[in-house]
């Protein structure tokens, strides 16, 4: 199975979630679009998508004028079948495929964060089973609005729009499940000047990541199944 994985950041790879992927047989064919890197027009020759993370806006499309291709492809993949997994930055350019704005959220959200399984998402294949409450890693100051096909997955009181599904197989997740200590000690070295988040980070990666990590695990894990499912219908 081949996945196309659009990355928008050097910093900010596929992490275990993709490590998961890979364990199930998965092939992971990154490019990175910012640094002038080719991306398809559409889903040929790949079985899914995951759109990662990235510090620029969503909403920015001057400043990235491959957006608007991005667009194109995303709502191909989705019309093909073919299973989205969108991560923070990635998200929100789902929800902008499917004509919805990304703006400033109230807050910044940086930390291990408690997010809210909606009804909806604790009955979710994905996050089916992990309780009524996750703590992902979260780096965002944008959030989105819910595009009119979507079901809302999770939510907390600090950011909404936390993680939907659109159809049977298009995620978008505000949080980062892919993210490792030394992903988020790398993040936080760039951080704005609080001399106090890397620090604090370290405190909360000592008691969230272990869990974070399992919850990316299985989200990648989860995924993945959708993948193969799709490729038993076509093959059938």
């Amino acid at each position: 199975m081949r996945i196309l994985v659009v990355q928008h950041d050097r910093e900010d790879p596929a992490g275990v979630v993709g490590e998961q992927m890979a364990a199930r047989g998965a092939t992971l064919v990154p490019t990175l679009p910012p640094a002038g890197e080719a991306f398809p027009d559409g889903p040929e020759g790949f079985d899914g998508l995951v759109l990662l993370g990235g510090p620029m806006s969503a909403a920015d499309d001057a400043g990235h004028p491959y957006y608007a291709r991005l667009h194109r492809m995303v709502r191909r993949f989705h019309d093909a079948g073919r299973p989205i997994l969108g991560i923070c930055l990635g998200s929100q350019i789902i929800a902008r495929s499917f004509g919805k704005p990304v703006y400033r959220n109230k807050v910044t959200e940086i930390g291990f964060r408690p997010v809210r399984l909606t009804e909806a998402g604790r009955a979710d294949p994905l996050f089916a089973g992990l309780g009524p409450e996750i703590r992902p890693m979260q780096w965002h100051e944008d959030t989105f609005d819910l595009p009119d096909e979507a079901t809302g997955l999770a939510e907390n009181d600090d950011c909404l729009n936390q993680a939907c599904r659109i159809g049977p197989s298009t995620y978008a997740v505000q949080f980062h499940p892919e993210v490792d200590r030394a992903m988020v000690r790398t993040w936080a070295k760039a951080a704005p000047s609080d001399a106090g988040t890397a620090e604090r980070l370290e405190a909360e990666m000592d008691r969230h990541l272990a869990a974070a990590e399992r919850l990316g695990r299985t989200l990648g894990d989860r995924w993945f199944d959708l993948i193969e499912r799709h490729g038993q219908r076509s093959a059938a």
